[in-house]
């Protein structure tokens, strides 16, 4: 549950085992969502360098090798989207991260579906040959194809704080692992991008930001090492 020293109580689910790895934006995304409900789980650190994702019983619970892997009992769900919904929709009454009406949880799921079909493989594509191979820079596609996801969240904050509408939601915890984990990549500039940049900062001040996600922030600043910049031919 992030820094659980910072909540003073929370719910504990002893029956429920997170596996996760910090520096993963989606592993982030759920360490978020639990601070924000306040809920506690036991938390299962695993060193991908090491290929413990890859062990057999991780195999038996994901054979994909992707994190996180949550598990409730005898469900074991493998994807971050579906975690924090369930989660939100298990365990939070309050119905503010996640709408209860249909029309709010369809905001929410839509922005998902935004994250996981485009604004998370963009920063796989650009990120995994950095983490995982040789390679030091990112080239000008990635950045143009980067710098495009930001136009559009530029365009969904129109008339808006947060994604959701006036609080923050799920949509803005799955966007700020995501954003904030590429603004070390390429940078948000404040002059293109306002919105987003003013967003960024609000939802940076949020204490499940501060709790869940700057720890992980910072082990995959450290990792990718110097920024990359564009690579020349």
């Amino acid at each position: 549950m992030g820094l659980s020293a910072s909540k003073k109580l929370s719910t504990g689910l002893k029956h429920c085992t997170l596996w996760k790895a910090d520096r993963s934006p989606a592993c982030r995304a759920v360490m978020m969502s639990l601070d924000a409900m306040n809920l506690s789980v036991t938390e299962v650190d695993i060193n991908i360098d090491k290929e413990e994702h890859k062990t057999p019983q991780m195999l038996s619970l994901n054979p994909l090798q992707t994190l996180p892997v949550f598990k409730d009992r005898e469900l074991v769900l493998c994807d971050s989207h579906a975690i924090c919904t369930y989660l939100a929709g298990r365990y939070c009454d309050s119905g503010r991260l996640l709408p209860k009406d249909p029309g709010g949880r369809s905001i929410v799921d839509q922005h998902m579906h935004y994250n996981s079909g485009i604004l998370y493989p963009r920063f796989r594509a650009a990120a995994y040959p950095i983490l995982y191979g040789n390679c030091k820079y990112l080239n000008a596609q990635q950045i143009m194809d980067i710098e495009c996801t930001y136009y559009d969240l530029e365009c969904m904050l129109v008339g808006k704080c947060w994604f959701g509408g006036s609080w923050a939601t799920l949509s803005d915890i799955i966007f700020a692992s995501s954003v904030s984990t590429l603004n070390i990549l390429v940078p948000v500039d404040k002059y293109k991008f306002p919105r987003l940049s003013g967003w960024l900062y609000r939802v940076s001040e949020e204490l499940f930001y501060v709790t869940a996600n700057k720890k992980g922030l910072c082990e995959f600043t450290k990792r990718i090492g110097e920024l990359p910049q564009v690579q020349k031919s």
